[in-house]
């Protein structure tokens, strides 16, 4: 999971992505982060083990809370990259996610 760092409205995937609504006057980064650490929590308590990965505030990346989009891994230790229609959502790929993720969270 990637804990927001710049959580808004994006206007370059609104057209295809109609769950969008532009802010309406409140901080939706500061209440995409407290919604993301009350999930954690809420995961951890279930006995479930979360790989949480902070996200940086530069580049922008509003949609990075959403990883499954461009990244999944396979049970036979694959892993595959998608592309991403809008620009600003490539940026989310980064390297230093996978690692993070194969160096804390891999079965070894």
């Amino acid at each position: 999971m990637i804990r927001p760092a710049a959580f808004d409205y994006n206007p370059e995937t609104a057209l295809t992505n109609k769950m969008q609504r532009p802010a309406d006057g409140r901080d939706s980064g500061a209440l995409a982060r407290k919604e993301f650490d009350g999930l954690v929590r809420a995961l951890e308590s279930e006995g479930i083990t979360v790989c949480a990965v902070e996200d940086t505030t530069e580049p922008a990346k509003p949609d990075a809370v959403f990883p499954n989009n461009w990244v999944s891994w396979q049970a036979d230790g694959t892993v595959v990259l998608y592309p991403m229609q809008a620009p600003n959502r490539r940026l989310e790929r980064r390297r230093e996610i996978l690692d993070l993720v194969a160096e804390r969270c891999m079965p070894r």
